[in-house]
């Protein structure tokens, strides 16, 4: 599809097929800035998270969701996240009439409507703290305080975007066009598509500063050559973009690296403890609970290097005890590895979002059955939502997949030099693939 030097024609050709009202574009635009203005005014902060940052949601309905994260940096005193919320709620009064507020458990929204459209605004509340030389971002989850990634994993795709030269956005909004909010929950996609680029990265790196600087006993620049302008630079000269993203969308459903033995997922259950009467069919969804975060280059001749690399080398967090043992055995004096991250992103919106996917997937049991499930003789209903589970999970693993021939030199389509046209194809097959065709014949 695209090579390096058309990367520009490849971030045009999507933006030119995937398209969101203007007029829209402006009043979201407008309301954040509205936002932000308020809780700047009580020293909070307020960012955008996940596909909002990134200009890559998209709506089949009329439906616009779109999240939020307000944060208190640091507070020097022992802040209750009751407290936090209460004065969140207050400042909010102060918006204009037209915006109408709503409490939940784990979040607030903001509704407003334009044109036809209800957007929300869902609000997570965070406060940072530092933990030794780590600053850790907490949430409220269901009355318990824990570490959320929301941000770090919005700043780490938003580095990583920037190091594509802007394709890594743009594969994000094609993914979610071809999804049409099957799932609303997408930082789980956030964390695949991190984890499988900075390992194609990592990896085409290792491999360029071998030949460039190891074999040659070269000085490398990295303080120079880390910078994203750099690697901007580096990208464009050196990495095609068909085997990136054919790699990626290869790899997504892998749960094991080449950096990690085994990448962290949880198996969640669509529907409650159903599992047990599954018979060649899938009932759970892998949620992945780690992600690389980001691409980092070491020198074994630094002192300061190898004291970062003894005090991170992890399978949950740090970098790669794989490549670092590599490089020592094989005496390179610079090497390349990815940052491993675990935790969950944005609990609000999963535990909303994946409850209001098994409410609709039970709906669609037959009245019969749902009579049945609550008596003793569950056994045929069990078995009917196992099916209904399977078929959601095998249409939304093929959507994943889908682009891979797009990419894939085997096939001719990678070889189209419109990418416009090409792109324009890829949206109109989406648009033309009715439900049931996502859905293999005779697979359960």
């Amino acid at each position: 599809m695209a090579k390096p030097n058309l990367i520009k024609q490849f971030n045009t050709a999507i933006n030119q097929n995937i398209i969101l009202d203007k007029d829209l574009n402006a009043v979201i635009k407008v309301s954040f800035f509205e936002f932000k203005k308020i809780f700047n005014n009580i020293f909070l902060d307020i960012k955008k998270l996940g596909d909002f940052k990134y200009k890559s949601f998209f709506s089949n309905s009329r439906s616009i969701n779109l999240d939020l994260a307000i944060i208190k940096y640091f507070p020097k005193n022992d802040l209750k996240f009751t407290q936090l919320n209460e004065t969140i709620l207050k400042t909010l009064e102060k918006l204009p009439i037209k915006y109408v507020i709503k409490k939940n458990q784990n979040y607030i929204a903001i509704e407003e409507k334009f044109k036809g459209y209800n957007i929300t605004y869902r609000l997570i509340t965070l406060i940072r703290k530092k933990r030794e030389d780590k600053k850790i971002d907490y949430v409220n989850r269901n009355g318990l305080v824990q570490e959320d990634l929301a941000i770090k994993v919005t700043n780490a795709f938003c580095i990583a975007n920037k190091i594509s030269n802007g394709t890594l956005f743009n594969i994000k909004k094609l993914v979610n066009y071809i999804l049409k909010n099957q799932f609303e929950y997408t930082y789980n996609l956030d964390y695949l598509l991190l984890t499988w680029f900075n390992e194609y990265i990592a990896r085409s790196l290792n491999s360029f500063i071998n030949k460039k600087f190891n074999k040659r006993n070269k000085e490398m620049d990295i303080e120079n050559f880390k910078k994203i302008k750099s690697l901007k630079i580096w990208f464009k000269e050196h990495i095609d973009v068909n085997n990136l993203y054919y790699y990626i969308f290869t790899k997504i459903e892998n749960i094991n690296s080449y950096f990690y033995n085994e990448l962290e997922f949880e198996n969640i259950e669509i529907f409650t403890d159903i599992s047990r009467y599954s018979l060649n069919t899938n009932s759970t969804f892998n949620n992945p609970m780690s992600f690389f975060s980001e691409i980092k280059i070491f020198d074994l001749k630094n002192h300061k290097d190898l004291v970062f690399i003894q005090n991170n080398l992890g399978l949950d967090y740090g970098i790669s005890k794989i490549a670092y043992d590599k490089a020592r055995n094989e005496e390179k004096r610079y090497f390349v590895s990815p940052f491993i991250v675990s935790g969950l992103s944005n609990f609000a919106m999963f535990q909303k979002w994946f409850t209001l996917l098994s409410s609709k997937l039970y709906a669609k049991l037959s009245q019969e059955l749902k009579e049945e499930i609550k008596s003793m003789k569950q056994r045929e209903a069990m078995e009917e939502l196992n099916i209904i589970a399977h078929n959601w999970l095998s249409s939304y693993y093929k959507k994943l997949k889908y682009l891979v021939p797009y990419f894939d030199k085997k096939y001719p389509l990678a070889y189209e030099s419109d990418i416009k046209t090409l792109m324009r194809l890829i949206v109109t097959m989406v648009d033309k693939t009715k439900e049931k065709d996502w859905i293999m014949e005779n697979d359960n």
